[in-house]
């Protein structure tokens, strides 16, 4: 559901913005730009429950506290300049590694009784443990962006915009000694940020920008090692990224 009101979205943005008034001159273009992401320390955790019979309800509930280091994206676009301001579709990749440690809690309860006898243990976890997690996304968005023309010599150019469309992402690794499933999900993302441009040639410009990217409560899954809980994560990214544009 939320992948399909994703889409829609981004096709009526990318439809209303295409649709704009063609009084001044519009220039198609392609660009491709890489950079750092430096990504906001997520906190993900969640609750799993599970009815197995009428009598017994099973809890399982889990955290993993971790920062990232700075990782990277890479990216491209194609978009049309229609003269004070640009709008575009953009794929997106993003990459970051954990921290070498985290704090892991996780806790199994059963709840009822059982007709045949049977007895079930409670068990809890809270402690530090080796990280080597991998958060990653791939991002199709649509973009809006306006450009400040003449206020700067030499063609220097400011903008600022942003765009929405959607974040596929998935998380795998290591945690303590058991490897994580890898499991993708696909939300609904943001993103708003503002840069600068400098012509080279008539047709081509090095553009340098500040982005807060934002894909939210992504939910995920830790390995049955650890009682196989339901997480749910943010991937809220700031990146500086540096790239070319080149009219068509």
């Amino acid at each position: 559901m939320q992948t399909r009101k994703a889409l829609m979205i981004s096709a009526a943005v990318a439809a209303l913005t295409m649709t704009a008034p063609t009084a001044q001159a519009a220039d198609a273009y392609v660009s491709m730009f890489g950079g750092g992401s430096f990504l906001e320390k997520p906190h993900m955790s969640g609750v799993s429950k599970t009815h197995t019979t009428t009598t017994l309800f099973f809890t399982s509930k889990q955290s993993v506290d971790t920062s990232f280091k700075t990782g990277y994206v890479l990216g491209g676009n194609v978009g049309v300049d229609w003269g004070t301001f640009r709008t575009e579709v953009e794929l997106g990749f993003h990459h970051n590694k954990s921290a070498s440690k985290a704090h892991l809690k996780t806790s199994y309860s059963v709840n009822g009784y059982a007709f045949d006898g049977t007895t079930y243990s409670s068990t809890s976890r809270d402690a530090t443990v080796a990280s080597d997690l991998k958060l990653s996304a791939w991002s199709l968005m649509a973009n809006a962006w306006y450009d400040f023309h003449d206020i700067l010599p030499y063609g220097i150019t400011p903008y600022v915009g942003g765009g929405i469309g959607f974040a596929q992402v998935k998380i795998s690794g290591m945690l303590d000694t058991i490897k994580l499933h890898e499991k993708d999900s696909t939300v609904f993302a943001w993103q708003i940020g503002s840069g600068v441009s400098f012509p080279i040639t008539n047709s081509m410009k090095l553009f340098a920008d500040y982005r807060y990217f934002a894909a939210d409560s992504v939910p995920l899954k830790l390995s049955p090692g650890f009682h196989g809980g339901d997480i749910t994560t943010d991937f809220d990214a700031h990146t500086v990224l540096f790239g070319l544009r080149v009219n068509l």
